[in-house]
């Protein structure tokens, strides 16, 4: 039995040792084709003012310009960018201020890691939902995407910790919804206030997963057994996470104590937001959400200040098959990522700011999710259908690596 044991434990490791390196291949790729030319375009404003000024003040000792005033100490340590933006990046860039100087990479050094984090986030969020396999597939098609590959190396621009916070909070519920523990709560809570004090529109995503659990838990609650999807929480696990969630968004708190900057800008902007969008006109703004959501996928229009634009319209494709794909799955987990991406699709018909394309950055881990689980779990069933699946996804994986290319020959 020893024996068997030892020899079972050493074909783990090796499955682990292949697992991490087959992961390594789609992250140095990711780097590689992010990192290129990483000074263009230039520094963007909203990379300055939201991230670069104040990194370089604390990393120089200057007095800081905090929001509004409102920051802790002396030195007004930031808590918040804008009334909705937290001060996350300011910190994670001050390190690469001091080391590297105030200046384009010490902002977008650290959104490069970020980055990275985001795809081992989706990856461990694929592999708790489904299986290493899946997770590897999605964790491909993300490394290579335009829209990811170049709005993340400007993650300032698209508040890209709320990014990594999408993938993380998905991850936590599904960890949670499989092993319970009142310490897998206070994760989930942390993620979700992080979150929202990240960038405020985050509540786009906890909106959906909140109407995703009730659709999802609509019909248990008509049986007889009442039983509870993804589980019935127990008064511990309630607590860990209000307690998570009040330790994620405590800078936020602190931030309106201290100011009320965003509930009063959430009073000011709630019927006609700050840069004149009517959140009343609902099928417009959705058809204009609509057409976004599209040409992000694709990887096209809102990536023209890069130069051009191209796109890739196998994306449309890949992700209606695989949203019909998972309606036939019977496990919940995918059918739950694809309703918090549709619930949080249609809440993004509000907002405070404005009906910008780089707000659906947010989602981009949630729609490849999708796609992971609709089509590229296909890939491994050796019929018809993973034929089909191959004919889509290699083409589709191929175009983007050529369109990542061809807008770094934009660039220069």
């Amino acid at each position: 039995m020893s024996w068997l044991q030892a020899a079972s434990q050493r074909l783990l490791r090796r499955s682990a040792l292949l697992d991490a390196a087959l992961l390594a291949l789609p992250l140095l790729v990711y780097l590689l084709l992010a990192g290129y030319q990483l000074r263009l375009p230039g520094l963007h404003n909203d990379e300055a003012q939201e991230a670069g000024l104040q990194a370089w003040q604390l990393a120089s000792g200057a007095p800081v310009d905090a929001f509004r005033n409102s920051g802790l100490g002396t030195r007004q340590f930031p808590l918040m960018v804008q009334d909705y933006i937290g001060a996350g990046f300011v910190y994670l860039a001050a390190p690469f201020a001091w080391l590297l100087g105030p200046g384009t990479l010490s902002v977008r050094v650290p959104a490069l890691f970020v980055g990275g984090a985001i795809l081992l986030a989706t990856y461990g969020c694929l592999a708790s939902i489904a299986d290493n396999r899946t997770a590897l597939i999605g964790v491909a098609l993300l490394a290579v995407q335009p829209s990811f590959v170049f709005w993340t190396r400007q993650g300032v621009l698209v508040a890209s910790l709320s990014i990594l916070c999408a993938a993380l909070v998905l991850w936590a519920a599904s960890s949670w919804g499989r092993n319970g523990g009142w310490q897998r709560a206070a994760l989930l809570g942390l993620t979700a206030g992080f979150g929202l004090y990240a960038k405020l529109l985050f509540v786009w995503v906890l909106f959906g997963m909140m109407l995703a659990g009730v659709l999802l838990n609509a019909t248990l609650l008509l049986q007889p057994a009442r039983s509870f999807w993804p589980r019935r929480p127990h008064w511990q696990e309630a607590a860990g996470l209000l307690a998570g969630f009040a330790a994620g968004c405590a800078p936020l708190i602190i931030y309106n104590l201290l100011s009320g900057g965003t509930l009063l800008s959430l009073q000011s902007n709630t019927a006609v937001s700050y840069y004149g969008v009517d959140n009343s006109a609902l099928i417009s703004n959705l058809a204009t959400r609509f057409a976004q959501l599209r040409a992000v996928v694709g990887g096209r229009d809102h990536l023209s200040y890069l130069g051009g634009t191209l796109t890739n319209p196998l994306w449309d494709l890949a992700l209606l098959l695989s949203a019909v794909l998972i309606g036939f799955q019977p496990e919940r987990g995918p059918r739950a990522m694809l309703l918090v991406m549709l619930f949080g699709f249609i809440a993004t018909v509000f907002t405070v700011s404005g009906l910008f394309p780089h707000h659906l950055a947010l989602f981009t881990p949630i729609w490849i999710s999708i796609v992971a689980l609709g089509l590229g779990r296909l890939l491994w069933r050796h019929d018809a259908l993973s034929v089909v699946a191959g004919l889509i996804l290699v083409p589709l994986f191929l175009r983007d690596v050529q369109m990542d290319f061809g807008y770094h020959r934009l660039l220069t």
